[in-house]
Order: structure tokens, then sequence, then C-alpha cells
């Protein structure tokens, strides 16, 4: 008896991320997702490009499942997705450059650190990860859209750690204004380690992102993805 899609997603959890990616970037219908999920992982993965970001998942949910199953999952979770991210960042040198300069000023904000790019553009890594939450642990960590172009939707839960994590990160790097904000994107090629790639690519989009008409548009980037950066509420 052949499986249902359903069941398909419970006895591989993979399998539900790359459903999930072909929807959200690929504009497929529900229909002709799951028809693509038919074939072998490894195939459809030549598809999506999702492995990088499973694999981490996977990696680190073995790692904090001790957390992921006490009061401080949420916490643990966006630790898992800081390192979902981080890896994307590392290996994606290429994509800072979009073949369209306002296309590559737009999305350059998504090679910064976690907590500087949004709940929004997180959410993007969320549906990697919450597959496998959601079999395994019994963690809903939010919904995806069932439609072309759809979008993966936080819990309330997940976006209250996340707003958490990015309170902290505002913290401990002294970004309590303006000022102390471009400080720190005037140097995070040189700080934010998933940037420090020795190959011609991490090298040129590290030039790329420390030019000051740019460090004007990841400054602005900041502040429009996350209001904790939007220095005018606080006047």
């Amino acid at each position: 008896m052949k499986k249902n899609i359903n069941e398909i997603f419970k006895d591989d959890p993979r399998r539900e991320a790359q459903y999930c990616a072909l929807l959200a970037w690929y504009g497929k219908t529900p229909e002709e997702a799951a028809e693509i999920i038919k074939q072998p992982y490894e195939d459809v993965d030549k598809q999506v490009y999702a492995d990088d970001s499973i694999n981490t998942a996977i990696a680190k949910i073995q790692e904090k499942s001790a957390e992921l199953k006490g009061k401080n999952k949420y916490k643990a979770i966006v630790d898992i997705i800081v390192a979902i991210h981080d890896k994307w960042v590392e290996t994606n040198a290429k994509k800072y450059d979009r073949g369209d300069m306002a296309k590559s000023k737009k999305q350059l904000f998504q090679h910064l650190p976690t907590a500087l790019i949004g709940v929004d553009e997180v959410a993007k890594d969320l549906m990697f990860l919450a597959p496998f939450l959601k079999y395994q642990y019994g963690i809903d960590i939010g919904t995806m859209q069932n439609q072309p172009w759809g979008a993966f939707v936080p819990s309330s839960e997940f976006i209250d750690a996340y707003n958490e994590y990015v309170a902290d990160f505002k913290d401990e790097e002294k970004l309590d204004t303006e000022e102390n904000l471009a400080d720190y994107l005037s140097n995070v090629t040189k700080e934010y380690a998933p940037l420090q790639g020795k190959d011609e690519l991490s090298k040129k989009r590290r030039e790329f992102m420390k030019q000051e008409e740019n460090i004007d548009v990841l400054i602005d980037s900041v502040k429009t993805k996350n209001s904790i950066f939007d220095y005018s509420l606080n006047v």
C-alpha cells in the first residue's frame, strides 16, 4: 500500500522540509510538491538545495535533545536556528551577488547574524526545523502556509524567544544607538565568523558589505526588520 503524504513526512521529516522549500522558494502548488516528493531524497535536493540546512538541523537537534525536553526548549530552538543560519552564511558567499544591483543590496541583510535579520527571515529557516520538532518532540513552532510561495508562520512562543535573544544580543554588543549599530555593521565582516571564508567569493562578499553605501543599506534593513533597532521609537 502506498503511503500518503503525511505518512511520508512522519517517517522521514526531511521530506516535509523539502516540501516546504518547494512551496516557499519555487512556488509549487501542494499537488506539484507532493508529486515531486515521491522522488528519492537526493534527487529532490538537487532541485531545492536544502541539504545543508536540513543536516545542520538534525545535528543540532541531537546536540540539544535534553534541552528540547525541558523548560528552556524555545531557547534551545533559537540556538539551533542560529546554527542553521550561520551555516547558510558560511556556505553561500555567492549569494551576495544576485545578478542585479538593486536586488543584491535589498537581500544583503541575509548575510548578517541571526539577531539582525528579523523574525520573518528567520522563519525561512524554521521550516527546516519544524518537522523534526513536531514528530520527534511534539513541539509546534508554527505553521507552513500550504500554497504556492507560502511562508512559514512562527508560533508566538518562538517569536517571544527570538525577541529575547535579539534583546540580549543588542545589550551584549552595546547597540543602544544607531551610531553604535553603524559601527558594528562597519566591522561585521571582521567579527562574524561565518563571513570569514578564505575563498575568492567570500573575500568579494566582505568587500561588498564594507562599502559605505552598503553599510547604510544594512542599517536601514536592520531597523526595518526588527523594531527593537528602530531608535526613533526611543525618542
